[in-house]
């Protein structure tokens, strides 16, 4: 017995002394099956990895979940089917995978096969790293009762993609960190990357393209050109970040080239694939200069992706099939080169090259790639944006301009949903107060002149909401013009000091008088929003302003969810019921809203203070004449610049009739389907996520291509059936769809027609140009929504839509007549 317990013990010694090294070949991984269900779960962790797509998390979070996965994994699937094998219910990354990794093992040398063993593991399919962890784990155990097992000593993750790049072999290594989160045993580890240049990959790969070269000749008479096509990746990437993966492109691209035969060396081009979102990817792409080389009399193209080591949607499908489908219609043919998958040389080559990692010497191992010169290089060509993005600097300050239009936009739009219950407070507290008699005695007027029966207490709320809009009208050059002067940073801080002043008031606004002037001084300070738009044109270029402008429109639409939510919301807090004492202090049912409000400015205040730096240098101030002149009323003559007065009149008319739908919008659904209040801030909330969604979603990403003045038509275009459709609409689902139509079609308009106006300005008047833009926006606040109420009354509720719809051809005509940017 005591013997067989010292063999036993013995044993476990000698498999403690003994090392041996748990190889993970490690691919991405594909979806469970072509359904689309299983697509969208595949996409929502792939494209959800921040290392795939670097952009800010929370507003990719909201693309991805409301644009992308809605309608992507329809596309996706239709895709994923082509390349789907009935016969093993599985695609060809997982198969091909699954072979090469045993294939690999069996090549192992006799003694290797002791102290190696290989396994497969993916990010995104089965098995994962999590499941060959737990392999060892139980090896661990098996062996610590007495089994004669040997577990691995040594954890060896192997990303198996050549080339280094931040969106593969660092998403490989973050999901062996997060495993490491929840592992108490951990053996040591290591990662081995960039094969990019080892000899068996290049060698197998000259082979196997040399060989297919040679079966082209036979099968099509030749070969015309050979395109060596790699993954793309955003040049930002590589720009900014110093991802190594282009220069690591390169480096394979070069040495395919220097053995390769059978066809000229000129004919070998290095292009980029596989592009996502609106970015500038690494150039050329693959599928336009394949399609430019048939054009030019080129019509049999090798192609070959060195960047994949097995098949996948991207070879199989995208170059197989698609490109081929592009080629072919132009009269050509797409020569598919497979990858290297699990050929049985590449397969031998890559084992050798796993145990010289593992059990060689740094010399032995240095021998196993091919070195590049400083000659290799001089033709590698920089990597450049076509179109410079916005600067890190020019990011923040974006920030701070969309918090500061943001809470601009809150105070315009919060009191939206509490118009009828605000009057009736009002008559009842302080009904005889000299500017409450003033509103109603004007409205009683109004009354008598459309010779209709109107409810004074609904159209209170217009009364209200031009005020506000009025000294907007008369603030926003005043603003935009100052600023052009003294620069932008003072105005913004003057403007927003007091817009939380405003607040505070109508915290304490017990009397309808205290109501006006916070109003008063809330509606001056809100015509900052011209400032900050100058803001926009200081920081960015004429190629990338689009993109500026629509962060404008995001804060707008998002201005508009939150503000009419926060007045419908917090209004159901009454702190004069809470705290019945502080009635004497002037707080009222509708000071919650003005709180939050009020500590959002206090916020911004200070953020701009410490954080916002000036954009518009002292050199560049009050050059104009005109520049010293603060007057809103000469403001107004034409500006010398062409296009601007043109765009500035049609936006004037496009904002009359959307602001007159606006106000007339919630008379309309209470008339109609007796809305609540808050059953009004839900339809102004769904206007502004959809707002909000379209502008960021696709105009800031696509107005530069499209182009603005082209969008801005589109948008107008938009707007006709959503203003038809309300005019109809007796039921909610009518009245939603044409918000729909509305909402899509403002998003588009507004922002670009901001963008044409700061683009037909020189950066000196950007300040008085979009000051003008938006104090005509506001006085269309003003004219809109009293034209809509005289014939909503005059005429019946339907009468705004239709004749708005109906004027809206004016601004069509005339943003149709608009010089390109570039020519104004």
């Amino acid at each position: 017995m005591n013997h067989t317990i010292d063999k036993e013990k013995s044993l476990r010694e000698s498999n403690q002394q003994k090392r041996k090294t748990k190889v993970v070949l490690v691919q991405l991984g594909s979806p469970k099956s072509p359904k689309v269900s299983h697509v969208r779960e595949y996409l929502r962790e792939f494209l959800g990895d921040p290392r795939v797509v670097d952009i800010n998390p929370i507003l990719w979070k909201l693309i991805l979940n409301l644009f992308v996965l809605p309608f992507r994994p329809k596309r996706s699937a239709e895709a994923y089917s082509r390349i789907w094998n009935e016969k093993t219910q599985s695609f060809p990354l997982i198969t091909i995978t699954e072979s090469f990794a045993k294939k690999v093992e069996s090549y192992l040398s006799e003694q290797a096969k002791h102290t190696i063993e290989i396994n497969h593991a993916f990010l995104l399919s089965s098995p994962r790293v999590s499941d060959v962890w737990d392999s060892w784990e139980e090896d661990l155990k098996r062996a610590e009762k007495g089994e004669s097992i040997q577990p691995a000593t040594k954890l060896l993750a192997i990303p198996m993609f050549p080339q280094y790049s931040e969106a593969t072999i660092a998403s490989g290594m973050d999901g062996f960190a997060k495993e490491l989160e929840k592992r108490v045993k951990i053996p040591p580890f290591e990662f081995f990357t960039d094969f990019h240049r080892a000899k068996c990959f290049i060698d197998i790969s000259v082979k196997q393209i040399n060989s297919l070269l040679s079966e082209f000749k036979d099968r099509d008479g030749g070969t015309d050109e050979l395109v060596i096509s790699f993954h793309g990746i955003p040049k930002r990437r590589v720009i900014d970040k110093e991802d190594p993966y282009y220069r690591h492109c390169y480096e394979t691209f070069v040495l395919l080239v220097r053995s390769i035969e059978g066809i000229d060396k000129e004919r070998i081009h290095m292009t980029f694939q596989s592009r996502f979102g609106s970015e500038e990817w690494l150039t050329p792409y693959t599928d336009a200069y394949c399609c430019d080389l048939v054009e030019k009399g080129s019509k049999r193209i090798a192609v070959y992706c060195p960047a994949f080591v097995a098949d996948c949607l991207e070879t199989v499908d995208e170059i197989g099939n698609e490109l081929g489908e592009e080629v072919e219609e132009l009269g050509g043919k797409v020569q598919f080169i497979p990858c290297l998958n699990d050929d049985d040389h590449w397969c031998e080559g890559f084992a050798e090259l796993i145990t010289h990692h593992c059990e060689s010497s740094q010399s032995e191992i240095y021998e196993q790639y091919y070195q590049m010169e400083k000659e290799d290089y001089k033709n590698m060509e920089e990597v450049k944006m076509e179109k410079p993005g916005l600067s890190s600097e020019a990011k923040g300050t974006l920030k701070i301009v969309f918090l500061t239009l943001f809470l601009d936009l809150i105070g315009f739009s919060i009191i939206f949903p509490l118009f009828p219950a605000l009057a009736k407070h009002y008559l009842t507290v302080d009904g005889d107060n000299y500017f409450l008699q003033a509103i109603f005695g004007s409205i009683t007027s109004l009354t008598q002149l459309g010779g209709a029966d109107m409810n004074a207490i609904v159209l209170f709320g217009g009364a209200l909401g031009a005020i506000y809009s009025l000294l907007q009208f008369i603030a926003a050059p005043i603003w935009g013009t100052l600023s052009d002067r003294i620069g932008r940073k003072p105005v913004l801080m003057i403007s927003v000091f007091f817009l939380a002043l405003s607040y505070l008031l109508w915290f304490f606004s017990g009397s309808f008088t205290l109501l006006i002037l916070a109003r008063f001084i809330g509606g001056i300070m809100g015509g900052n929003i011209s400032t900050a738009t100058a803001v926009v044109g200081d920081i960015t270029t004429r190629q990338n302003r689009s993109r500026g402008m629509a962060i404008i429109g995001i804060a707008f639409a998002f201005g508009f969810i939150i503000g009419p939510a926060m007045g419908g919301i917090l209004s159901l807090i009454d702190l004069t019921q809470i705290y019945p004492s502080l009635v004497a202090y002037g707080v009222n049912p509708f000071s919650m809203p003005a709180a939050l409000a009020f500590v959002l400015s206090a916020i911004n205040f200070i953020w701009l203070s410490k954080k916002f730096k000036e954009t518009l240098p002292p050199e560049k101030r009050g050059r104009n004449e005109s520049d010293r002149s603060i007057n809103p009323f000469i403001l107004f003559k034409p500006l010398p610049y062409e296009g601007v007065n043109l765009t500035n009149f049609g936006y004037f008319l496009f904002l009359m009739a959307f602001s007159g739908m606006e106000f007339t919008l919630t008379f309309l659904a209470a008339e109609r389907l007796s809305y609540s209040s808050m059953d009004n801030a839900y339809m102004f909330i769904f206007i502004g996520l959809l707002i909000a969604f379209v502008q960021g979603g696709y105009v800031r990403r696509k107005a530069n291509q499209v182009g603005e003045k082209k969008m801005a038509l589109q948008g107008l275009i938009f707007l006709v059936p959503g203003l038809v459709a309300i005019g109809f609409a007796h039921s909610t689902w009518l009245l939603y769809l044409g918000l729909f139509f509305l909402a899509v079609g403002s998003s588009m308009a507004t922002p670009c027609l901001t963008t044409l106006v700061s683009l037909y300005t020189p950066s000196q008047d950007q300040g008085r140009s979009v000051g003008i833009f938006r104090s005509l926006g506001a006085l269309a606040r003003v004219i809109g929504p009293i034209l809509a109420s005289l014939l909503y009354w005059k005429s019946g509720s339907s009468s705004p839509y239709f004749i708005g719809a109906a004027f809206l051809i004016i601004p069509m005509l005339l943003v149709a007549k608009l010089p390109k940017p570039s020519e104004a």
